[in-house]
């Protein structure tokens, strides 16, 4: 469920859903000490060693993930996302833009992310793209347009489709 998280993580910060966990409402009786209010107490099958700063609104399942990205795609159709040029149809399309704004093209041999987000803006505006956000967020509606659900795996996950994949590979043979 690797893929399916990093898309969820990506989604959150794109939607501004914070990983913070909520802030806790005091309960102004339990200053006075008002003995007509129970005092709260510990989940006694909470896990001692769970992160306390874990993501509590991360979903539980490989479902939960996948209704979480349906939600986004139908978001961006909606509002009738600009893919900049890229053809939903054609996973080429998407791994040829991926290529110019994700690889760093000063590094023959790169394909790993340019650190430097003013460069990647700019080779994002290059592609036809207002700015990075918009990149990244038309990248993650492709990515997940390109994925499936895969109920029968033990257990259930979130995986490009094949064909995704070998567009992303054909790429990789002609550089």
């Amino acid at each position: 469920m690797g893929f399916g998280n990093t898309v969820v993580d990506v989604l959150r910060r794109l939607v501004g859903i914070s990983k913070d966990p909520p802030v806790p409402v005091v309960d102004p009786n339990a200053a006075t000490g008002d003995p007509s209010e129970p005092e709260a107490t510990a989940d006694p099958d909470a896990d001692p060693d769970a992160d306390p700063d874990e993501d509590s609104l991360a979903p539980t399942s490989a479902r939960d993930e996948w209704e979480d990205m349906q939600a986004f795609v139908a978001r961006c159709e909606a509002e009738a996302i600009e893919l900049g040029g890229i053809d939903i149809d054609d996973p080429s399309s998407f791994w040829e833009h991926y290529s110019r704004i994700e690889a760093n093209p000063d590094d023959p041999s790169a394909n790993a992310k340019d650190p430097d987000d003013a460069a990647r803006e700019a080779r994002a505006k290059a592609a036809g793209f207002s700015d990075l956000h918009h990149w990244e967020w038309v990248s993650q509606y492709c990515q997940i347009k390109w994925s499936e659900l895969v109920e029968d795996a033990d257990p259930p996950e979130i995986r490009a489709k094949p064909s995704f994949s070998a567009a992303a590979a054909r790429l990789r043979v002609r550089r």
